[in-house]
């Protein structure tokens, strides 16, 4: 069994774990060595891709892992479309593995012969081969947000120790996007929108944060129901704290 480990640097992560036993949640055949991997299909939501990625790797147009359509779509924009499903090698990539395996059993009940997924996922392909080919900071599901390559390839005696000058660079040689006004954002964070019936995850300039009160967009900001605007990297409570007038337009911070 692959068990794999991240540094918490600001506090516990997960403070309050849960274990459960899942008997078929992914299939163990297919998988590919971290050392050939050739990314085809990034396996994600946009605002992942947005952090991090393959060099080459499309940015998929989705924002939830469940409207992710790839091969079975049949647009024009669909990677996999037309592709020959019985010769055609595809390879995909996920931060752990877990969608990867899952998404695998669709596509092969679809008809795609040669299927491969990066075993590990991206977490254990930059703590066995470092930065090669890769772009940005790695995305994870949890109030981090996000992780320097340079931290797979720590020492764990070492944690939480600096990174080196030379992992520095190779981490700022990515800069993303606000997804407001598209100016460059060198720290790869990303927020929830201050509207409760949108809470986009995205990555934003500090102008556009305040300037939309936290929201993504000017429509937004113009919603019934907001969250106040949250300093550096606070994360906002579960939304149902905010719901049902318990917060209104005109809360701050110190009403949270």
């Amino acid at each position: 069994m692959l068990v794999q480990t991240s540094p918490a640097l600001a506090g516990h992560a997960f403070p309050r774990l849960k274990l459960r036993y899942k008997p078929s949640l992914v299939q163990l055949k297919f998988l590919v060595s971290s050392a050939t991997v050739r990314s085809l299909c990034y396996l994600g939501p946009d605002y992942e891709w947005d952090v991090g990625h393959f060099e080459g790797a499309q940015r998929p147009n989705v924002d939830c892992f469940r409207s992710t359509s790839f091969g079975l779509s049949g647009e024009v924009s669909d990677p996999l479309n037309g592709v020959d499903k019985e010769k055609t090698d595809i390879l995909m990539y996920c931060t752990g593995g877990i969608r990867c395996d899952v998404y695998s059993t669709i596509l092969r009940k679809k008809g795609f012969q040669n299927l491969y997924t990066l075993e590990g996922g991206v977490s254990n392909y930059l703590k066995a081969e470092g930065p090669a080919g890769w772009v940005g900071n790695l995305f994870v599901f949890d109030g981090r947000l996000s992780l320097p390559p340079a931290t797979f390839r720590r020492p764990a005696a070492c944690w939480p120790s600096s990174p080196s000058e030379e992992e520095e660079e190779k981490e700022r040689r990515w800069v993303g996007r606000c997804y407001a006004c598209g100016s460059e954002v060198v720290e790869l964070r990303h927020r929830n929108c201050a509207n409760i019936d949108c809470n986009r995850l995205y990555m934003s300039c500090g102008w556009c944060a305040e300037e939309l009160a936290g929201c993504c967009c000017s429509d937004c900001k113009a919603a019934p129901r907001l969250r106040p605007l949250l300093p550096g990297h606070q994360r906002y409570l579960k939304w149902h704290v905010y719901r049902d007038g318990f917060l209104t337009p005109a809360a701050t911070d110190a009403d949270c």
